[in-house]
């Protein structure tokens, strides 16, 4: 499952960029969730994240790609 480079955020990028030259291979699809946790997680105070954020993040993020790979897969037909 590859984005496609149009479709690509340059912050996700360089973060998959940065992990992968410190040899933490992630893909793009991880970076973009682990910014997604990053972004929540700056927005609170210290200690305050909870399993609901984790799971509220986590299924938008599943949803949002799920969908992005549908309608791909509905244009390569």
């Amino acid at each position: 499952m590859d984005v496609k480079v149009k479709d690509r955020k340059k912050e996700v990028e360089y973060l998959r960029m940065a992990c992968n030259m410190a040899e933490l291979g992630i893909n793009y699809i991880q970076a973009d969730l682990i910014l997604r946790l990053q972004e929540r997680l700056s927005q609170l105070k210290e200690g305050k994240f909870s399993i609901d954020d984790g799971v509220k993040i986590h299924y938008a993020w599943k949803q949002e790609w799920q969908k992005y790979f549908e309608e791909q897969a509905k244009e390569n037909k």
